[in-house]
């Protein structure tokens, strides 16, 4: 693994997550049995994930097992072979992370990178442990990735190749 070889770090890092979320829980339940409601532990964890986790980015949460991320400004120096390393190393420390993508094939390597820096692991995440049960997928369908096959008025748009991409992406094991 990328930033942290042997994964012990980002156990670590995970432990820590999940006592935090599991406190947090704690006193959700806690003040729901003060006000005489519910005190469902399974309600009260799904409404602290939905509603009461503390906000982060993958972005942070990537620095914070120690994966390695590139600012966007480095791109455009990088050689085509070493934006697939980075490229291919970004996307399995988001995988560690459960973050997967899909729909990327219209993307080229320079671009799906330039998105996932300056966009995807800058939004707002809730800040919880990786866990198998949770999963976020990033559909990149919706980004624009076509570039134009000719020249003038009229040109015909085709999409970049990912040459087979989203077939090679890590997925939930």
């Amino acid at each position: 693994m990328s930033g942290d070889p042997g994964g012990a770090w980002f156990e670590r890092v995970q432990s820590r997550k999940r006592r935090e979320r599991e406190a947090r829980i704690d006193r959700l339940v806690a003040a729901a049995r003060d006000r005489g409601e519910d005190v469902d532990r399974i309600f009260w964890s799904i409404v602290h994930d939905l509603e009461e986790a503390p906000m982060t980015t993958n972005r942070r949460q990537l620095v914070e097992i120690r994966a390695p991320v590139p600012v966007s400004d480095a791109i455009p120096g990088l050689s085509d072979g070493a934006v697939r390393a980075v490229l291919d190393r970004l996307v399995e420390d988001l995988a560690r992370l459960q973050v997967f993508l899909c729909r990327t094939e219209h993307l080229d390597d320079r671009s799906l990178l330039r998105l996932l820096l300056t966009r995807i692991i800058e939004e707002p995440v809730p800040d919880l442990p990786a866990s198998r049960g949770m999963r976020d997928w990033i559909d990149c369908s919706e980004f624009p990735g076509t570039h134009p096959v000719g020249s003038g008025a009229g040109a015909e748009v085709q999409p970049e190749p990912g040459a087979g991409r989203d077939r090679r992406l890590p997925r939930p094991g």
